[in-house]
This record gives structure tokens, C-alpha cells and sequence, in this order.
């Protein structure tokens, strides 16, 4: 641990206080769920396991052990991969199966302080409508005092704005105009104008700086946590669907020790997968061979993604489960039913041919890819038109034939022995952990803020868990 503080012993003053103590007292309380940094300082001065861990040391202020985990910052990933690695000697872990699943925790931010992007952008297109309206009385200004005229536009940035008040006011400057505020004072034109866009500035650089905060990714931020993004909980205690500042909690486990932990700010987990995964490769150099995951990560990206990586697609899509009703299989309007003549073209069930005509690109997958679209001439007159449901135009049906063989692909490995193996130990391994941290270490809303301090959180909960989990164990077996 000493390599994550190195030298800091100063020429003057006294010495301060062994971080590598404080450190292994904060690692042993998030694991007998001791967390807050009051109840730490506390337990040092009364607990005698704190106490022997302290080594005869004076215990630390709740500051000091403040400022220790704020000083290791990304270092605790580091502490976290140390401690995973000096289990693994101990320990069978299989790095090569990786069981992922998702959480949303409610963040340490006011509940009802946020900012909306589409309420910002809606604000902000009236704002242009009022700077477009006052550009008359702008160039009115400008041209009676020699100056050049300004341009309407469809859209108007603040700095543009800022140039517009600047030529304003040196005119009033010239012309001695003295600036006038208060009940009876009469205002001059130029100065009604000048106060009139220097509100339109203010204005438009405070929605700047809000859509700058939220991000093109998302669609929300709280203003006492600008990380945070309004997310759906689980609990919902006002029972109204209501949105609270949170973030999406992502951690992937094997043989019942999670590997891999990470706070992120999209609400979808389907687009949490990928970087996910190239956090667990950074850290421990390697992708998993196998991804387990249920269905809210699957998809053609994340597909597409796990192939280009050399990993297995073990990860369910959305109909999954559908798929594999009796129903489903038996329904013959369903286009994966349809049997295909030996030039590849589809035949519907009244017996009518559905021949290749164009390709096209998806808009909304960002893989490249190739949606085919199959269309028959022959359908305005069929009887079992209307039960034919694959689009809106009951004549052509949009088929991604790379897609479909990679869901081919995902029912033989998650319906294979080995699949359904992973399956149960997915639902057990994940599920019991999230139960533990949100249940039994009563961890249901982060105590810091800011992106970099949620996930310091989440290492030291990760790190608390793995050694609960090894303690466990290791009594099971004296037993």
C-alpha cells in the first residue's frame, strides 16, 4: 500500500499521520459496514479492531480519512485490482467468465434542482426569436452612429452577443449618454436596447453552459451534482414513476467476487456494455472469453463489438424469451418461420414469393451493417394480409441477415449445457451480490459526489464485498 502514498514526510512541522493505517481502516470498515467518515474516526478511537490496525497510532480525524480517499482517487481501482489479485492466489477465480448485470443508485443531489436539454433547447430557440427581433433596433443604432449593421440569423451564440453590447455601449460612450435605473428614471433608446441584449447574453451563455454540462449523451443533470443524470429507480418510494438523480451501476462477477465495477451516466445498459468491458480489459489485460448478460445488453452493436474482441455472444436480446414459446415457434406469419427457396428469396405462408429488391443502412445502429428488404407483388389481394405484421407495408419485409445469425448464435450458446450452466449462475451470482451491497450493507445512495468520487465509492464497496466474501470462506472451510 505504501507505493499508492509514497514520501510524504516534510523538512518542517510535524509528521504526519501513516496513510497506509488510515487506508487499511477504511478497507476493513466498508467491510463490517463501517463506511461513513465520522463512524471511521469513531470506531479508531473505541473499536479495538480499529485500534490494532492503528498500530498505537493516535486515531485519525473523519477529515484526515476524508482527505486519504480523496488523495488515492484512481488509485483505488488500482488498490481494488491488488486486493482481487491477492485473493486470486488463495482462490479459484475464472477471469474468463464474466457475469454482468446493472443497478440504478440514487445519487447525493437535490431530487427536485434539474435541468432538462430538450426544456434548455426549446428556451433557447425562443431566445433567437426575441435577438432576431431586436435586430432592427440594433442596426437602427449602429448605422446613425457610422457603424455597420448586423445580420439576422437563424441561431446566435453568446460571444456573438457579447460583440453586439460591446459596439452598443462604446456608442453610448460617445455620445455621453449617462446609463439611468430605478422607478421615474426615463431611459433612452439606446440604453433600452443595450440592457435588452445584455439580458439576451446573460441568458443565452447560462443555456450554453447547461447543454456544455449535459453532454450530447444526455438528457439531464442536477444542478448539486452536474455528473448525475435523472434516471427511473427501483424504489419509488412516492410510487408516481418520479425521475431522481442517480447513476447507472454496472459490475461484472465471477465465481462470486466481482471483478469489474464502474458508475456510469447512461440510462440505457445496453450502451454501458462496451465501455464496461474495455475498462475490465484495461485493468486486467485481457477481454472475458465469455460476457454473460441478460437482455438488456444484447444487440447488433454490442454483437458486433464482442466478435470484433474475440468473445462469445452470451448475452440474451429483447425477444429472446419470446422466441422460445411454443407460440411463437408454431406462428407461421412470423418472418423467422418463413422458408426461403434456393436463391434466398422468402416464401409467406399463402405460398407467395418475397424477392430481393434493395439494401439499405439502419440509422439508429452505429455498427456497419446491411438491412436487405424483400418485397411481393402479389399480396393486395390475399386474404391473410392483415395478420401479416412483419411492417407497415404488408408487401415488404426489412431483414438484417447478419443480425439474425448472430441471434442464431446467441440461442445455440445460452440453449447449449455450457450456456445454460452460465445462465443460472448469472442470476445467482449478480442478483445475490446487488442483494447484499443494496440489502445487507444498507447501500442504497451514494455519500459523495461528482463522477470521481462515486466511483471511489463503489471500489472501496467492491473491495469491502470481496473481503467479506473471502472471510466467509475461508471460516466455511475451518469449520
Amino acid at each position: 500500500m505504501t507505493k499508492y502514498f509514497g514520501k510524504r514526510y516534510l523538512s518542517r512541522g510535524r509528521l504526519p499521520k501513516n496513510r497506509v493505517r488510515i487506508l487499511n481502516a477504511i478497507l476493513f470498515g466498508y467491510m463490517v459496514d463501517v463506511r461513513s467518515s465520522r463512524a471511521l474516526a469513531l470506531a479508531c478511537q473505541n473499536d479495538i479492531r480499529f485500534m490494532w490496525l492503528m498500530e498505537g497510532m493516535n486515531p485519525p480525524s473523519h477529515t484526515l480519512i476524508t482527505t486519504v480517499i480523496t488523495e488515492l482517487n484512481e488509485d483505488l481501482r488500482n488498490i481494488f485490482h491488488d486486493v482481487n489479485a491477492r485473493i486470486a492466489e488463495c482462490e479459484t477465480i475464472d477471469r474468463d467468465v464474466l457475469h454482468i448485470d446493472g443497478t440504478k443508485i440514487e445519487a447525493d443531489a437535490n431530487r427536485y434542482t434539474f435541468v432538462w436539454k430538450k426544456a434548455v433547447r426549446k428556451h433557447r430557440r425562443k431566445l433567437f426569436q426575441k435577438v432576431t427581433t431586436c435586430v432592427p433596433e440594433i442596426n437602427h443604432i449602429l448605422v446613425a452612429a457610422g457603424e455597420k449593421s448586423v445580420k439576422e440569423q437563424q441561431s446566435y451564440a453568446a460571444s456573438t452577443l457579447t460583440r453586439m453590447v460591446a459596439k452598443i455601449a462604446g456608442i453610448i460612450a460617445r455620445e455621453g449618454i449617462v446609463l439611468v435605473y430605478g422607478k421615474g428614471r426615463r431611459k433612452t433608446p439606446q440604453q433600452r436596447t443595450y440592457d435588452k441584449i445584455k439580458q439576451y447574453r446573460d441568458k443565452l451563455a447560462e443555456y450554453e453552459e447547461h447543454l456544455a454540462i449535459i453532454g450530447e449523451e444526455r438528457g439531464s443533470y442536477a444542478k448539486t451534482d452536474h455528473d448525475a443524470t435523472f434516471m427511473r429507480m427501483k424504489e419509488d418510494h412516492m410510487r408516481n414513476s418520479q425521475l431522481k438523480a442517480g447513476y447507472n451501476v454496472q459490475i461484472g462477477v465471477s465465481d462470486g467476487y466481482i471483478l469489474l465495477i464502474g458508475a456510469y451516466q447512461h440510462r440505457s445498459d445496453q450502451r454501458t456494455f462496451q465501455p464496461f468491458l474495455e475498462s475490465y480489459h484495461s485493468l486486467y489485460g485481457v477481454y472475458p472469453a465469455y460476457p454473460v448478460a441478460d437482455a438488456g445488453y444484447g444487440g447488433y452493436d454490442n454483437y458486433h463489438y464482442c466478435l470484433e474482441k474475440g468473445m462469445g455472444l452470451y448475452q440474451k436480446y429483447n425477444t429472446w424469451e419470446m422466441e422460445r414459446t411454443r407460440a411463437y415457434k408454431n406462428n407461421p406469419f412470423n418472418r423467422i418461420n418463413f422458408p426461403r427457396d434456393k436463391k434466398g428469396n422468402y416464401i409467406c405462408p399463402q405460398n407467395r414469393k418475397l424477392t430481393y429488391r434493395y439494401s439499405k443502412t439502419s440509422s439508429y445502429i452505429k455498427s456497419p451493417h446491411e438491412i436487405k428488404v424483400y418485397e411481393s407483388v402479389t399480396c393486395k389481394r390475399c386474404k391473410r394480409k392483415k395478420r401479416c405484421t412483419q411492417s407497415k407495408d404488408a408487401r415488404k419485409i426489412a431483414v438484417n441477415e447478419t443480425l439474425d445469425d448472430m441471434r442464431r448464435t446467441v440461442r445455440e450458446n445460452l440453449e447449449s449445457p455450457f450456456g445454460i450452466e452460465l445462465r443460472i449462475q448469472r442470476s445467482i451470482q449478480v442478483e445475490g451480490a446487488f442483494g447484499v451491497i443494496k440489502q445487507d450493507m444498507a447501500f442504497r445512495r451514494f455519500s459523495r459526489t461528482e463522477l470521481q468520487g462515486v466511483r471511489n465509492e463503489l471500489h472501496l464497496i467492491a473491495i469491502g464485498y470481496n473481503l467479506k466474501k473471502f472471510h466467509n470462506n475461508k471460516q466455511r472451510l475451518l469449520q
